[in-house]
């Protein structure tokens, strides 16, 4: 059976110049949103806008890599003339049916892999992290708990220890180890005093011991405190605010996060229920960079609930 001639654009020339504006418009557009979802999200105090900004940015850098790949699979192809042809003989439309399947099977598995990419360790050790929170606290969102692990463990997604038991930052002033990076300081070890708090959960558990390296203590530890640190939440406007009260808590500790609510409670215009846009900015910490860190403290606190809800935590919503 002979297969039609299908037409080929008619101006190549103009085809390309449109293919590419289409494709620069469709990244530009993907790009904006990926990028500014959450800063807007942050802006007017709505996290979930982030998630969805990202997954219609991605949509749109798909569309562009659709565009690109059609082109070069399928070069001259010109698909508005294919499908007028495919209503008047069957062959086109099952080639049409065709270019679509291959289209979507590469568009489906490039998003695959994005969408569902996580760190190999996360792939290992994410069952530990769900066993020890549904056993110590299931109430809590385990997304933002992985997300965690993630913002605590992870110099990058494909690091080697990134999401590993042997995760271990080591600098002048601190130690810390592990998928919650459980830390030790001249002044402060919040290991012992963890498992001072709960002997039970946590027996066994030492920094002079192998157990240190367990991956179940470890995220045994990370839920006991956060767990611990849900009291500062109280009087917090949503679920959204409580949550980055507890994370800024276990990065800075609760007394400050406290603090800083009765700071922002003496201030004329901030409101201590809330988070983000009222008492985050509210804190004694200092604001000078420090040596070995390459900011402030205070910076790096506050930005520490805003990775975990706003970039990382979407990573895992669909893996848990």
């Amino acid at each position: 059976m002979e297969l039609p001639d299908f037409p080929r654009s008619a101006r190549p020339g103009r085809g390309r110049g449109a293919d590419l504006a289409r494709v620069l418009g469709l990244l530009a557009v993907g790009l904006l949103l990926i990028w500014g979802s959450p800063a807007a999200a942050l802006a007017i105090n709505l996290p979930p806008l982030s998630v969805i900004g990202l997954g219609l940015g991605w949509g749109f850098v798909a569309a562009a890599s659709s565009h690109v790949m059609r082109r070069v699979l399928f070069p001259g192809l010109d698909l508005r003339q294919i499908a007028r042809l495919a209503c008047k003989d069957g062959q086109a439309g099952h080639v049409v049916i065709g270019v679509c399947l291959v289209l979507a099977a590469l568009i489906l598995s490039s998003g695959q892999v994005r969408a569902g990419e996580l760190p190999p360790g996360a792939v290992r050790h994410l069952s530990i992290l769900a066993a020890e929170q549904r056993a110590h606290w299931p109430e809590a969102d385990l997304p933002t708990l992985a997300a965690q692990v993630e913002q605590e463990s992870c110099i990058s997604l494909r690091h080697s220890k990134c999401w590993t038991p042997y995760a271990e930052l080591r600098t002048a002033r601190e130690r810390g180890v592990g998928l919650g990076q459980i830390t030790k300081t001249a002044n402060m070890d919040n290991l012992t005093a963890l498992v001072l708090r709960h002997p039970r959960e946590l027996a066994g558990w030492a920094w002079e011991s192998p157990s240190l390296y367990d991956p179940a203590l470890q995220a045994r530890g990370l839920v006991l405190l956060n767990r611990d640190n849900w009291p500062v939440t109280e009087g917090a406007a949503s679920d959204v605010d409580r949550w980055a009260m507890v994370l800024t808590a276990y990065n800075g500790g609760a007394g400050r996060v406290r603090s800083d609510r009765r700071l922002c409670a003496g201030t004329r215009g901030c409101d201590p229920s809330r988070w983000w846009g009222h008492a985050e900015h509210t804190s004694l910490l200092p604001k000078q960079p420090v040596s070995g860190y390459g900011k402030s403290f205070f910076a790096i606190n506050r930005e520490y609930s805003r990775l975990i809800l706003l970039e990382r935590r979407a990573r895992y919503v669909g893996a848990v």
